[in-house]
């Protein structure tokens, strides 16, 4: 079995020798924003709540499957009454292992590579008419990786299984764009690489100080600056792994005018310093 490697709030899946991680049990929800350097597959079962992916806000129910491509930043929170019985399936796919195993099926090897792509949306559909079908799908394959018997094969065969059964985009489920929350997250993308401060985004979203700090806290369960933090350590990390930049450029790049204090808010929110993060994960 694969152990994730967590940190505090930005979560790696160290696959190693495999090309997936397949896990379904009932679970205590993630209740902070994190991301996986891999593709993500999450298939409610029980349990309802929110969920948000960067700046879109879903509703978490039964049946609903959610695609996280990689370093999507995304958070889950189950509502309270719900919680014992919050139930999911939850995979994680090395993609730049698996695309050519679609090369005989084009159409679906065109949507594997759209939903890996880094930077572009979650996918979220309703598939609760087919819910016995998931249900047996998955017992099977989770038999199957108790068995180490996920191999690249088997993984392509999941996969086609559930991209045969997804809708068409225009019948994708819609986010809710409006919330709060939702504006004050699309913000800091367009100003992570500034100073940012509290008087600017009140100014820009033309809300309170006040009001943005209590509505943003009572929607996403976390304090703005904690949110604004864990968005630039991601954005440091993407630079790490693919640009040759030295860590003092990148602290600029992220909003970090000190080295010294990007180098420590580095290490406390990853859990170890940028260098030896790059030497572990740049290819």
């Amino acid at each position: 079995m694969v152990s994730p490697f967590i940190t505090d709030k930005l979560e790696h899946i160290p696959l190693r020798d495999s090309i997936i991680s397949f896990n379904r049990l009932n679970a205590n929800p993630v209740r902070y924003h994190h991301w996986h350097q891999c593709l993500e597959v999450m298939y409610i079962e029980e349990g309802y709540g929110v969920v948000i992916a960067d700046n879109r806000h879903y509703t978490l129910r039964p049946g609903r499957l959610f695609i996280f491509p990689p370093f999507t930043l995304h958070k889950i929170m189950v509502e309270e009454s719900t919680a014992s019985t919050y139930r999911r399936t939850i995979i994680h796919v090395d993609q730049s292992a698996l695309l050519h195993s679609f090369d005989a099926f084009p159409h679906h090897q065109k949507k594997f590579s759209q939903l890996s792509t880094r930077g572009s949306q979650a996918f979220v559909a309703d598939l609760t008419e087919l819910h016995l079908w998931l249900t047996t799908l998955f017992t099977h394959y989770s038999m199957l990786a108790e068995e180490h018997e996920l191999d690249r094969e088997n993984v392509a065969t999941l996969l086609l299984s559930l991209f045969s059964m997804l809708p068409t985009p225009e019948k994708d489920v819609q986010a809710n764009e409006y919330k709060l929350s939702a504006q004050v997250m699309l913000w800091v993308e367009e100003n992570y690489m500034k100073k940012i401060s509290l008087d600017n985004m009140s100014l820009d979203l033309n809300k309170s100080k006040s009001y943005i700090s209590r509505r943003f806290h009572a929607e996403t369960g976390e304090k703005i600056n904690e949110y604004i933090t864990t968005y630039r350590l991601r954005k440091a990390c993407e630079y790490l792994q693919r640009s040759p930049r030295s860590v003092n450029e990148i602290g600029n790049l992220v909003g970090y005018s000190d080295a010294t204090y990007f180098i420590t808010a580095f290490k406390k929110g990853i859990g170890v310093p940028p260098l030896k993060y790059r030497k572990r994960h740049q290819k």
